[in-house]
């Protein structure tokens, strides 16, 4: 069951490689070529994936109106996320560069790095659901169940449950593994660690995502009557919503990659269905930051921002605009922040204006008293 996780789906092996082949390329040439283009695709994929997680937790630290207690376990996603971008893809460029794409070291390592962002991922959308229903209630209750301490040690244990599984699993070389073929399959241990930290966790989270729908449809009626609704109402429809379109996508890109693995302990699957469903676990990491700056305009709007710095290396401008009433942000108050004042290039140009004329008006001083 071992598989060559630095391989891309078929398009790299397509029918055009068969004309070139015919057109006098040899087969060395071709797989050459091949092995340029999947480190060409897998560069940018990572560099795109890592700095989409990165704008990400930008914005929960820029905005005013992101920087509340739930959005931890949004930071914590993203920080996931990152991980696989930032490991487990570059892994795949070392071992096209080594000419080593069935290494077990970097295998183990890459399927190590992958379980364990994967099970942060679930259980940060599963406390991330509870906190988000919570918010739509009580503020005593929110205030009493959500406190600092708690969700700084629920995310603690979130890193400990999933570290301590994958290491074990792989220390003991028993459960499911895309490297090691000979892997021991006990299937009660496995329908049980599957149940426990996969199924339960992910019906969890639909279920309370499915009750802060309807909880909120039916806010929205008092919403319009409410002086300050912020008080009765923590949870930001908009983030709600984007949390929801972020986890069905991840639900839809893994369950492929899960049910594959799971039909392969008990019957032979072929490389290239393996190939494309590992894959298209991994590309979640790099599309799920796009889709919140897609559905929320918080998002975007620092995207687009921090995009425009780093094309033109100049300052950005956050404004704490007002919020819409059920958001309930804000007065109006600008803030402007400049990220690396010595790239400011309006800055340098507003003070050599500045000497100039200090310049010009010290010489035409000069001269009336000469004259």
């Amino acid at each position: 069951m071992a598989v060559n996780l630095t391989t891309w789906p078929h398009w790299l092996h397509s029918p055009a490689n068969s004309q070139l082949i015919k057109t006098g390329l040899d087969n060395d040439d071709l797989i050459s070529w091949n092995g340029v283009s999947r480190l060409i695709f897998l560069s940018a994929l990572a560099a795109i994936g890592s700095m989409g997680s990165i704008f990400i937790i930008s914005a929960v630290t820029l905005l005013e109106s992101l920087q509340v207690r739930g959005s931890i376990y949004l930071v914590n996603l993203a920080l996931a996320n990152l991980l696989t971008t930032a490991l487990v893809v570059p892994a795949s460029c070392i071992a096209i560069l080594a000419s080593i794409p069935n290494d077990r070291g970097i295998c183990n390592f890459k399927w190590l790095t992958t379980v364990i962002c994967f099970l942060v991922s679930v259980f940060s959308f599963m406390f991330m659901s509870v906190e988000n229903f919570l918010g739509l209630g009580d503020r005593v209750n929110y205030e009493q169940c959500c406190t600092k301490n708690r969700i700084v040690l629920v995310v603690t244990t979130i890193w400990v449950i999933s570290i301590g599984f994958a290491v074990s699993q792989q220390a003991t070389g028993f459960g499911p593994s895309f490297c090691n073929p000979s892997a021991p399959v006990w299937v009660p241990y496995h329908v049980m660690a599957g149940v426990m930290f996969v199924i339960i966790p992910t019906l969890v989270t639909m279920g309370y995502f499915f009750m802060s729908v309807f909880k909120l449809k039916s806010f929205k009626t008092q919403m319009e009557i409410l002086e300050d609704p912020r008080a009765y109402v923590l949870t930001d429809e908009y983030l709600l919503k984007s949390n929801i379109v972020v986890f069905v996508l991840m639900l839809v890109m893994w369950i492929p990659g899960i049910t594959v693995a799971t039909i392969s302990t008990f019957r032979p699957v072929s490389q290239q269905l393996l190939d494309n469903s590992w894959w298209a676990a991994l590309s979640n990491s790099c599309i799920y930051s796009y889709l919140y700056a897609a559905t929320n305009r918080n998002f975007r709007e620092v995207f687009n921002k921090l995009f425009y710095y780093c094309c033109c290396k100049s300052h950005v401008t956050f404004s704490r605009r007002q919020q819409v009433s059920r958001q309930g942000e804000g007065t109006g108050i600008g803030l402007r922040l400049h990220i690396i004042p010595g790239l400011n290039i309006y800055a340098h140009r507003k003070e050599t204006y500045k000497d100039s004329n200090r310049n010009n008006q010290t010489k035409s001083g000069k001269v009336v008293s000469d004259l």
